[in-house]
Protein backbone atom coordinates (compact mmCIF):
# COMPACT_ATOMS: atom_id res chain seq x y z
CA UNK A 1 0.00 0.00 0.00
CA UNK A 2 1.35 3.55 -0.78
CA UNK A 3 0.15 6.74 0.41
CA UNK A 4 1.41 10.13 -0.87
CA UNK A 5 0.04 13.69 0.23
CA UNK A 6 2.15 16.79 -0.18
CA UNK A 7 0.38 19.28 1.15
CA UNK A 8 -3.13 17.99 2.70
CA UNK A 9 -4.70 15.27 4.04
CA UNK A 10 -7.33 15.31 0.73
CA UNK A 11 -4.60 13.94 -1.20
CA UNK A 12 -3.38 11.28 1.20
CA UNK A 13 -6.94 10.33 1.51
CA UNK A 14 -7.43 10.21 -2.54
CA UNK A 15 -4.00 8.63 -3.07
CA UNK A 16 -4.75 5.99 -0.26
CA UNK A 17 -7.91 4.80 -2.33
CA UNK A 18 -5.77 4.75 -5.12
CA UNK A 19 -3.40 2.74 -3.76
CA UNK A 20 -6.06 -0.02 -2.85
CA UNK A 21 -7.29 -0.18 -6.04
CA UNK A 22 -4.69 0.12 -8.09
CA UNK A 23 -1.55 -1.91 -6.59
CA UNK A 24 -0.43 -3.73 -9.90
CA UNK A 25 -0.23 -0.10 -11.10
CA UNK A 26 2.14 0.66 -8.59
CA UNK A 27 4.40 -2.32 -8.39
CA UNK A 28 3.08 -3.27 -5.02
CA UNK A 29 1.67 -6.31 -3.78
CA UNK A 30 -1.65 -6.20 -3.02
CA UNK A 31 -2.46 -5.97 1.09
CA UNK A 32 -3.10 -8.84 2.52
CA UNK A 33 -5.70 -9.13 5.84
CA UNK A 34 -6.04 -6.37 8.08
CA UNK A 35 -3.66 -7.12 11.09
CA UNK A 36 -4.05 -6.14 14.56
CA UNK A 37 -1.18 -3.85 15.35
CA UNK A 38 1.77 -5.15 17.53
CA UNK A 39 1.96 -2.06 19.70
CA UNK A 40 5.38 -1.90 21.56
CA UNK A 41 3.56 -2.34 25.09
CA UNK A 42 2.42 -5.73 23.77
CA UNK A 43 5.92 -6.76 22.28
CA UNK A 44 8.39 -6.08 25.77
CA UNK A 45 11.35 -8.87 25.48
CA UNK A 46 10.23 -9.70 21.46
CA UNK A 47 12.74 -9.54 18.88
CA UNK A 48 12.56 -6.86 16.74
CA UNK A 49 11.61 -8.73 13.50
CA UNK A 50 8.45 -9.79 15.06
CA UNK A 51 7.45 -6.97 16.93
CA UNK A 52 5.94 -5.15 13.54
CA UNK A 53 3.25 -7.25 12.32
CA UNK A 54 1.64 -4.53 9.61
CA UNK A 55 1.55 -4.77 5.92
CA UNK A 56 4.36 -2.15 4.82
CA UNK A 57 3.06 0.87 3.48
CA UNK A 58 5.16 3.99 1.81
CA UNK A 59 4.02 7.83 3.55
CA UNK A 60 5.28 11.00 2.50
CA UNK A 61 3.19 13.70 4.53
CA UNK A 62 3.84 17.31 5.03
CA UNK A 63 2.07 19.89 7.01
CA UNK A 64 -0.61 16.84 7.43
CA UNK A 65 -3.09 17.07 10.35
CA UNK A 66 -2.43 14.69 13.47
CA UNK A 67 -5.94 13.73 14.09
CA UNK A 68 -6.72 13.10 9.97
CA UNK A 69 -3.72 11.02 9.60
CA UNK A 70 -4.98 8.90 12.77
CA UNK A 71 -8.44 8.79 10.90
CA UNK A 72 -6.69 8.00 7.57
CA UNK A 73 -5.01 4.98 9.61
CA UNK A 74 -8.43 3.79 11.16
CA UNK A 75 -9.81 3.21 7.50
CA UNK A 76 -6.86 1.34 5.68
CA UNK A 77 -6.40 -1.07 8.85
CA UNK A 78 -10.15 -1.53 10.26
CA UNK A 79 -8.47 -0.15 13.66
CA UNK A 80 -11.09 0.93 15.70
CA UNK A 81 -9.50 4.67 16.67
CA UNK A 82 -10.24 6.82 19.58
CA UNK A 83 -8.40 9.93 19.69
CA UNK A 84 -8.57 12.35 23.27
CA UNK A 85 -9.94 16.02 22.34
CA UNK A 86 -6.01 17.68 23.39
CA UNK A 87 -4.83 15.85 20.68
CA UNK A 88 -3.28 18.58 17.96
CA UNK A 89 -0.09 18.15 15.44
CA UNK A 90 1.20 18.22 12.19
CA UNK A 91 2.92 15.47 10.83
CA UNK A 92 5.81 15.67 8.20
CA UNK A 93 7.44 12.34 7.48
CA UNK A 94 9.01 10.18 4.52
CA UNK A 95 8.86 6.44 5.01
CA UNK A 96 9.54 3.86 2.32
CA UNK A 97 8.20 0.30 2.75
CA UNK A 98 7.59 0.60 6.68
CA UNK A 99 5.20 -1.23 8.63
CA UNK A 100 2.22 0.23 9.26
CA UNK A 101 1.99 -0.25 12.59
CA UNK A 102 5.47 0.86 13.33
CA UNK A 103 4.43 4.38 11.15
CA UNK A 104 1.69 4.37 13.16
CA UNK A 105 3.23 4.51 16.64
CA UNK A 106 6.39 6.52 15.71
CA UNK A 107 3.93 9.39 14.60
CA UNK A 108 1.94 9.22 18.08
CA UNK A 109 4.97 9.09 19.65
CA UNK A 110 7.03 12.13 17.57
CA UNK A 111 3.96 14.09 18.26
CA UNK A 112 4.26 13.51 22.22
CA UNK A 113 1.49 11.16 22.49
CA UNK A 114 0.55 7.86 23.95
CA UNK A 115 -1.13 5.16 22.73
CA UNK A 116 -3.12 2.09 24.16
CA UNK A 117 -4.77 -0.94 22.68
CA UNK A 118 -7.91 -1.89 24.41
CA UNK A 119 -9.38 -5.33 22.51
CA UNK A 120 -9.83 -4.43 18.92
CA UNK A 121 -9.29 -0.15 20.32
CA UNK A 122 -6.93 2.30 20.15
CA UNK A 123 -6.52 4.64 22.51
CA UNK A 124 -4.44 7.89 21.36
CA UNK A 125 -4.15 11.27 23.96
CA UNK A 126 -1.46 12.51 26.76
CA UNK A 127 0.37 9.95 28.46
CA UNK A 128 -0.66 11.02 31.59
CA UNK A 129 -4.27 10.35 30.48
CA UNK A 130 -3.98 6.80 29.08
Amino acid sequence: MRMKASAGLAFLLAAAVWAQEKPAAQGRVKAGPRRRPALQSEARGASTDSRWAGEKISLDLKDADLRDVLHTFSQLTGLNIVVDPEVRGAVTVRLHDVPWDQALELIVRTNGYGEVLEGNILRVGLPSKL
